[in-house]
């Protein structure tokens, strides 16, 4: 089955669900939970992404995540290469924490954000771990309760949807949460084509919203991105994999590189089996020679540039 294609708007809400490699763990006690959020926390902000709720399990995290600028790629991949890269260093180990792809559900904001939320902080009682969604320490649903805003979480996005005053809104949003305990039940999410929470009506809004991107913010596939920097060097496919490259291969690699995690939706596994490489850091390696290039080397950033204009007019095409 194909896996579908990003959503990216600006003012998308998501549910992203983060699982690890094999099912592994991606945390083995608090001080990895306790970097973690440090580090979502310092992406966010960086990238002015929203934070609006998380809760964070022994093999797979849950996250709310609202995008102003509609940049939810560019946040996730560098921090969770980040992730990744500490992890490995205080466990002496090596190879990938995170499967190959996060998945990131466009949610209906209008209609479902409250509901995701819940569904997130009720994660620890639906897997058995407590009794009360409060008594569980590694989700935002304290920061709800106590109507502080912690580890960069902003509650007040959700609270707005309960009228009156702060600590009205409060005791709603915890009735609202709490009452699907005394009912017994945690509600499923509508889930649609993998992609979605919310109608069909909905879906075809958000895939407007993001058709309406300038090339500049266009998400690119990496087969995409490789045929369009072979146009434009002259080079065929089968190049740029061989062993034994020329110095204009290793520099369309490069740009490969570049354009596949700068512009493109390529976690660094998939670009890694694609370079023919073992090293998962030969990707980062490879973007960051090109920014310095594109930098200091005039000829190198026109090359790049006409690869974009390429991509571009394909994509209008498309």
């Amino acid at each position: 089955m194909a896996r579908p294609v990003r959503i990216e708007y600006a003012g998308a809400v998501y549910h992203v669900i983060c699982r690890g490699n094999n099912r592994q763990s991606v945390f083995r006690d608090d001080h990895d939970r306790k970097r973690y959020l440090e580090k979502l926390s310092l992406y966010c902000e960086e990238k002015e992404v929203d934070l609006l709720a998380y809760c964070f399990l022994t093999n797979h995290v849950h996250l709310l995540l609202e995008t102003p600028k509609g940049n939810l790629s560019k946040m996730m991949q560098p921090f969770q290469t980040s992730y990744t890269v500490y992890f490995n260093k205080r466990h002496q180990r090596s190879g990938h924490v995170f499967e190959q792809r996060y998945k990131a559900l466009v949610v209906d904001k209008d209609n479902y954000l409250l509901a995701v939320s819940r569904y997130l902080h009720l994660n620890p009682v639906g897997a058995g771990i407590v009794e009360r969604p409060r008594d569980y320490r590694w989700s935002s649903y304290g920061a709800y309760c106590k109507g502080k805003e912690t580890g960069a979480v902003k509650c007040q996005r959700v609270l707005e949807y309960f009228s009156g005053p702060r600590k009205r809104q409060l005791a709603g949003y915890r009735e609202f949460v709490e009452g699907k305990l005394a009912e017994g039940k945690i509600e499923a999410l509508p889930v649609l084509k993998q992609a979605f929470i919310g109608d069909e009506e909905f879906a075809e809004k958000a895939r407007r919203k993001a058709a309406k991107l300038s090339d500049s913010e266009r998400v690119y596939a990496l087969n995409r991105v490789v045929q369009a920097v072979c146009k434009v060097n002259g080079i065929p496919a089968e190049e740029i994999r061989r062993p034994g490259r020329s110095q204009a291969v290793k520099s369309a690699r490069e740009i490969i590189c570049y354009l596949a995690r700068r512009h493109g939706d390529v976690g660094l596994r998939e670009l890694t089996r694609f370079l023919g490489v073992k090293e998962l850091s030969t990707g980062s390696h490879g973007v960051r020679r090109a920014e310095q290039r594109l930098s200091q080397e005039p000829d190198f950033r026109r090359q790049v540039e006409r690869v974009l204009k390429t991509l571009s007019h394909s994509s209008i095409q498309a």
